[in-house]
């Protein structure tokens, strides 16, 4: 996980997740705006693809206030609510409130100057919204991930939204409704935990996903670009497959220990079957062999992913694990309307 300045990325690269925090308070939007049109430069999006996604991170941003608003009032669920997984497999999921360890700063009228925006513990501190980005996949299946995490977990009117009634359900039904046909209905929620304000931080992500080749699609055959990009997908396929099991396995490890699961993991590395075995709690392993990674859970469930997706494979085991703790404190899992 890379911890960025406003203006200090310019690309979004594999295997990392890149995490910004946002301000707490009406310039969100307007920093999450700048923050993803700058990272995303190179990421080799149509023009008009990219103005959709910008548009898109802002709405999400937005989205944070009302949350925090709702939260301050004593508002949202109490239940955890779960959603059928959409096209790409990834569940949609929230639940209840998490309480706010801290206040963010005072509102603020009219955006954010230049030399805010450069340093970020200006205006952040703990508990404020956080905005990640990182890739998944390689060639024609590669997708740039966009996420917003707020560390309130429930939603304005007790249900979580659904992807068919999004504006009667949602903690800002308009916002999410342009992510909704923005994104051609490739978006979600799901439990999780803070990169960046304070390890361990519960709360949620909303997030969308978009096709990212990594070559402008109309720039291939003028300049034998797509020479390039097979050549670059072959040279990072290649590259993870090098990786280990063990080697995979301890890039795993820092990761969730980056969430706060430092002392709860226990590794095994077995070299001769080239297999590590990662176990997160009671039912919950993942197992990485021979370029796989896998993830099983108390239900029997099971996903894997490439170590190409390593970053993806951790935040979906942080996911697992917070649906996991409300259900062991007796939280109802809901069947949500698909």
């Amino acid at each position: 996980m890379r911890q960025q300045s406003i203006s200090g990325l310019r690309g979004v690269h594999a295997g990392s997740c890149h995490a910004w925090t946002l301000p707490a308070d009406a310039t969100c939007a307007t920093v999450a705006r700048q923050v993803f049109r700058d990272a995303v430069s190179e990421a080799g999006l149509e023009p008009d693809l990219l103005d959709d996604c910008v548009l898109m991170a802002s709405e999400l941003a937005a989205n944070t206030l009302h949350a925090r608003a709702v939260a301050g009032t004593g508002g949202g669920g109490d239940r955890l609510v779960s959603v059928a997984p959409d096209m790409g497999g990834e569940p949609v999921t929230s639940a209840g409130p998490a309480p706010l360890d801290a206040a963010g700063p005072a509102d603020v009228a009219g955006p954010p100057d230049a030399a805010t925006l450069a340093d970020p513990a200006t205006w952040t501190r703990p508990g404020c919204p956080e905005l990640w980005l990182y890739l998944r996949g390689l060639g024609i299946r590669r997708e740039l991930v966009c996420k917003v995490f707020d560390c309130y977990r429930g939603w304005r009117h007790g249900a979580a939204p659904s992807a068919a009634r999004v504006p009667a359900h949602a903690v800002t039904g308009r916002g999410l409704q342009i992510v909704h046909e923005l994104s051609g209905g490739r978006w979600g929620y799901h439990l999780t935990r803070a990169r960046l304000g304070g390890r361990g931080l519960r709360g949620k992500a909303v997030w969308f996903a978009v096709p990212a080749p990594l070559a402008h699609a109309r720039l291939v055959d003028a300049t034998g670009l797509r020479a390039y990009t097979l050549s670059a997908d072959v040279t990072a396929t290649r590259a993870d497959e090098r990786l280990s099991a063990r080697q995979a396995a301890g890039e795993l490890e820092a990761m969730l220990a980056e969430r706060g699961f430092g002392g709860r993991l226990v590794r095994t590395d077995q070299p001769a079957s080239d297999t590590s075995v990662l176990s997160v709690c009671h039912g919950l392993t993942v197992r990485c062999r021979s370029g796989v990674v896998s993830l099983t859970t108390p239900e029997g469930g099971l996903e894997w992913w490439d170590y190409a997706d390593l970053v993806e494979a951790a935040e979906q085991t942080v996911r697992r694990y917070e649906e996991l703790e409300l259900s062991e404190d007796g939280e109802d899992l809901v069947a949500a309307e698909a």
